[in-house]
């Protein structure tokens, strides 16, 4: 018992440390895994858990979504499971998505909605300055390191595209209103334009949570976003 104190105390001073307790406490239908670079090398490793989603858990569809919001019970006799995948890269087309279809699992793939514009030969310097920390070009010939328009179309017939803003950037309280409409309001338009298909859901880098910046919450609402994912929180917008 002496030992869990100081552990106890340094988490009662953090509110996200708390927050987790509480959803731990109260019963969590929805469980998030987080991948980013989703490398070959690691494809036996992605299979196995894969296979342990499909036995254990069941995909979340924004059907089962809004129904969980609207009636406040969990649809299915399984917690749900998203395996989130953030930023775009070109290995979850080729590997990730390959392994959840076998599966028949679905993931939210967050892409930054102007990165899939770079120019391939500028895709690898485009990375560093925005936050995109590259892990896995070694696995190809040549420097496209995001998935092109095509295969997130390809993609989002059987899962989900989630915005991950436009360019992959950091929420600050200074930051310009219109900044904050281009990469909220400007990087659902663009998704919606090339998918030809809604994209309801936003994700801020760093999983910062929805109440991060208030005079944010108008651009949410006015892009048409159901709902915003935090690192510990996903929640509908009202």
């Amino acid at each position: 018992m002496d030992s869990i104190q100081p552990f106890l105390s340094a988490a009662a001073q953090d509110m996200r440390t708390l927050e987790m307790f509480r959803s731990l406490v109260n019963g969590a239908y929805i469980r998030v895994v987080n991948y980013h670079n989703t490398r070959q090398a690691d494809a036996v490793r992605f299979e196995r858990e894969a296979a342990s989603f499909r036995r254990h858990f069941v995909p979340v569809t924004m059907e089962l979504l809004d129904e969980f919001f609207e009636t406040r019970r969990w649809p299915a006799e399984k917690p749900g499971l998203i395996p989130a995948v953030y930023e775009g890269w070109r290995t979850h087309y080729d590997v990730y998505a390959r392994i959840l279809d076998k599966y028949g699992f679905r993931g939210w793939f967050y892409v930054p909605a102007f990165f899939p514009d770079v120019p391939v030969d500028e895709q690898i310097a485009y990375c560093q300055p925005h936050g995109l920390r590259l892990r896995a070009q070694d696995d190809y010939d040549d420097p496209r390191c995001c998935m092109t328009w095509e295969e997130l179309r390809q993609l989002s017939r059987r899962h989900e595209i989630c915005c991950h803003t436009g360019s992959h950037c950091d929420v600050t309280s200074d930051m310009p209103e219109e900044l904050i409409r281009r990469e909220v309001v400007g990087s659902k338009q663009r998704l919606e334009e090339r998918l030809q298909k809604e994209v309801s859901v936003f994700c801020w880098r760093s999983g910062e949570e929805y109440q991060r910046v208030r005079h944010a919450h108008r651009f949410f609402q006015e892009a048409g976003y159901r709902y915003v994912v935090s690192n510990l929180k996903l929640e509908k917008i009202r």
